[in-house]
């Protein structure tokens, strides 16, 4: 890689770590290229349009290039030999509570995508890199002994919710709400109740 090519793949990345702040705290519409320009090391706006032809392209490569697909399916794929289906959604679900609420910032722009794009752009994402991968490891996880049988998309989606309900708990609402229980106190609860439910199933024996 030669000297500019370095510098304007520097630039490039200051420029999307400029507008993704951005949008973040003034929203899609209330942030300027002028403004990305000038957070972004305080370049001209002629700069900007060097590497990006509109700012809906900026945000658009914010989804493709800055979302946190490696470290998702590293989460999901790292559990090891594991033989039941149970012991492998624990795992899969203790690492991934672990790593995602690192990448909230992400899925503020996926918020505002929702809002602003009816989420095209995370929907191109998703479709062609994460949900083949999921589904496929979904499918495995459906292979193993342990786990009723349930449809893999339902799966996928009750596990979706889990990840992005504890992100949006932990990270949105007051720390004093809780109780004094860890991390990891609070991470085994939410697995326990993925795996085992909500119901008193010994009632309705009894009965």
């Amino acid at each position: 890689m030669d000297e500019a090519t370095s510098k304007g793949d520097q630039a490039r990345t200051e420029i999307l770590n400029a507008a993704r702040d951005l949008f973040i705290k003034n929203g899609y519409n209330g942030t300027s290229m002028r403004a990305i320009a000038q957070a972004a090391g305080g370049r001209a706006v002629g700069g900007l349009y060097n590497h990006f032809k509109t700012k809906e392209e900026i945000f658009s490569a914010i989804i493709e290039e800055q979302n946190p697909y490696d470290d998702l399916m590293a989460a999901i794929t790292g559990t090891g030999e594991i033989d039941t289906a149970p012991d492998f959604i624990r795992a899969m679900l203790g690492r991934t509570l672990r790593v995602m609420p690192r990448h909230y910032d992400f899925f503020q722009i996926t918020q505002i995508d929702l809002r602003e794009f009816q989420g095209a752009h995370l929907q191109r994402v998703l479709e062609t890199k994460l949900l083949p991968n999921v589904l496929r490891v979904i499918s495995e996880i459906s292979a193993l002994p342990g786990l009723k049988p349930v449809d893999p998309l339902g799966l996928m989606r009750v596990v979706a919710s889990v990840v992005l309900g504890y992100m949006a708990t932990r990270t949105l609402l007051p720390t004093g709400i809780f109780d004094d229980r860890s991390e990891d106190a609070w991470i085994d609860l939410y697995t326990d109740m993925v795996l085992h439910g909500l119901a008193d199933d010994t009632r309705a024996e009894k009965g």
